[in-house]
């Protein structure tokens, strides 16, 4: 989306991959998540910008980080000229790591409202449908929801759960928790689905649960906020920045009591989820949008390259 929106802006971007280093004749280098190529950028000698961000929800939420990158990080993170973090409590946890305040940027994540800017309406069919959206890892908190669906369904016994994901390497662990728990005719994997699909489940949910560990700011919550959803999410990284008692419900992380409890109360207040949704679509549209985003990103390039003129 980012590299989308530069292009319509008249900015002429190369998209690498990590496996491949850019151009030499590029005027400024910006890398995406910790790893081989922001290492080999970071150790290499260049006359470009170098422009981090790290998309990292491990760290600064006290999940765990394998030894490699525990090694690396401190390094990529002096040599860049700057870090862009998508929230202030991801700018605070990189304060705390020694990055000066002056080389952060704080730009959150937008939302494409071309897709993702619906209203949200709730069905009589789909009044018990609960949604959620994420990889099938361990550290995205499904499992705090599974546990906390028994709960939901004694008061609620036409619940549902759909599971939108990409990949499927833990459906088998994931399939056999929710038999484990009686969940076998509650919780539907559906698979992976296209952004527009998306948009059409966020919309029509009843609620929509993100029970992750971690977040730098969560793009799953981002997209349902712009759909009308009613959300419930666990207090990670900058979920409180996108969420307040206006605009969405949450909890603490792996607690499925506290869960259980929330998705219970929304499920009996139709308003309460209507003006929830209302409030947090207002949000999202004047606050995360994609053109927020790009506009950011353009002042902070623009910032950087007139650095660097400078002291050429």
């Amino acid at each position: 989306m980012l590299a989308d929106g530069l292009h319509r802006r008249g900015w002429d971007v190369t998209v690498c991959g990590h496996s491949s280093l850019p151009k030499d004749n590029c005027d400024l280098i910006h890398v995406h998540h910790f790893g081989r190529a922001a290492l080999r950028l970071a150790g290499a000698l260049h006359q470009q910008p170098l422009v981090l961000t790290t998309h990292d929800p491990f760290a600064m939420n006290g999940l765990p980080v394998g030894w490699k990158r525990r090694l690396t990080d401190d390094f990529v993170l002096k040599r860049v000229d700057a870090v862009v973090a998508l929230s202030n409590a991801e700018r605070d946890f990189l304060i705390r790591k020694g990055v000066s305040s002056s080389r952060i940027a704080v730009i959150p994540n937008g939302v494409d409202p071309d897709v993702f800017d619906r209203r949200g309406t709730v069905p009589d069919s789909a009044r018990e449908e609960l949604l959620f959206v994420g990889q099938l890892q361990p550290f995205k908190g499904l499992h705090d929801l599974l546990e906390a669906l028994p709960a939901v369904r004694r008061a609620f016994p036409n619940v549902t759960l759909r599971v939108v994901y990409q990949t499927d390497a833990l459906l088998g662990h994931y399939r056999n928790q929710a038999a484990r728990l009686g969940l076998g005719d509650v919780v539907d994997f559906a698979g992976p689905k296209t952004a527009a699909e998306l948009a059409g489940l966020y919309a029509s949910a009843a609620v929509v649960v993100s029970p992750s560990l971690g977040e730098c700011l969560s793009t799953v919550v981002l997209e349902a906020m712009c759909c009308g959803a009613a959300v419930i999410a666990t207090d990670v990284g900058g979920i409180r920045e996108q969420l307040d008692e206006e605009t969405g419900v949450i909890v603490p992380p792996r607690d499925p009591v506290a869960m259980a409890r929330a998705i219970s109360e929304l499920l009996a207040d139709d308003q309460a989820r209507q003006a929830l949704g209302q409030a947090a679509r207002r949000k999202a549209r004047a606050q995360f949008n994609a053109r927020l985003m790009v506009d950011r990103h353009v002042r902070l390039y623009e910032a950087l390259l007139n650095t660097n003129e400078r002291a050429a």
